[in-house]
């Protein structure tokens, strides 16, 4: 199997020089299949054009802080992964804040260390993105709180929350988030009731000024759910590094992450340390390291604490 897992690296971090190979290959790699021959060939055809993609930003940008490669997303189109017609409107928390008292924070922060986050999803067709992030940060909170991880059921919240409505005053008037043991699955209605919430929170916080300084000290109490700008091609086939890509809005966010931490390197740049939903084959097994202090891709913008 390790064996097998560095033969699957070498042919996917760089692409080859022929596109029916890369796409064999690919087929192949990440097990797909698909109901009609008009389908593989639209799905062909994207895949093409994005390993196109790759090798321009490549040759466009040699020194790059991070590294793109071919993943199980290659034949989808960035707009079926985020909410290009999302509109992220500032919500009305019960607290803003935009300063904090400062004390010296270490270096590096993780909460992935303190066994309180739990593992990466794959949203797949699931539009609802915001729902996933909610609850990832409300189960967190309750770890940290009680001692215990316990998954939460996004499948409630996607039935009771419409993307319309900010994802957070909506759990909180459910009375907060259920095991997803005992809501599983969506049934298409809200039925509130069904489940008995295990996990709960008093407080929405949203930073007020997009001080990266505050969500340092934020971060020590808890996760955050974070809005950022994933429209370019070089954050769908991020693969490993700094991601810094200064084509990406600072201003206008489509897809949230919960981000879990954040570091510095030996030469001393300063990341955050966000956690995906399009699976572990994206990404650092999921997760994205992003340059910390500059408000890369509007990472700043759209930041919710619950407590």
């Amino acid at each position: 199997m390790h064996m097998k897992l560095i033969i699957f690296s070498v042919l996917f971090c760089v692409v080859t020089s022929s596109p029916s190979l890369d796409w064999i290959k690919f087929k192949r790699s990440f097990n797909k299949n698909y109901k009609t021959g008009a389908e593989e060939a639209e799905r062909k055809q994207i895949f093409l054009e994005n390993v196109n993609r790759i090798r321009d930003y490549e040759r466009a940008h040699p020194n790059a802080t991070f590294k793109l490669g071919i993943n199980h997303l290659a034949d989808r189109r960035i707009d079926e992964l985020v909410l290009r017609s999302k509109h992220y409107s500032v919500p009305r928390p019960e607290n803003t804040q935009s300063s904090f008292d400062f004390i010296n924070f270490p270096d590096s922060f993780d909460w992935r260390t303190k066994g309180v986050i739990s593992p990466v999803e794959n949203q797949g067709s699931i539009g609802n993105v915001e729902a996933i992030v909610a609850v990832e940060v409300v189960e967190s909170l309750y770890a940290i709180q009680k001692g215990k991880l316990v998954p939460g059921s996004v499948a409630r919240v996607d039935d009771c929350c419409p993307q319309t409505v900010e994802p957070f005053q909506c759990i909180k008037k459910l009375g907060g988030i259920c095991s997803a043991a005992d809501y599983p699955a969506t049934t298409g209605q809200c039925i509130p009731n069904k489940c008995k919430p295990f996990a709960h929170f008093d407080q929405i916080m949203q930073l007020k000024d997009k001080n990266e300084d505050t969500m340092v000290a934020w971060i020590q109490n808890s996760t955050l759910f974070v809005g950022v700008d994933a429209s370019q091609s070089s954050f769908e086939f991020y693969q490993s590094g700094i991601y810094t890509d200064p084509s990406c809005s600072k201003t206008t966010v489509d897809h949230v992450m919960q981000l879990v931490g954040y570091g510095k390197t030996a030469s001393g740049n300063l990341f955050w340390i966000c956690k995906n939903s399009w699976g572990t084959s994206w990404g650092e097994k999921g997760y994205i390291r992003i340059l910390r202090g500059k408000n890369i891709c509007g990472i700043a913008s759209y930041v919710i604490q619950v407590a």
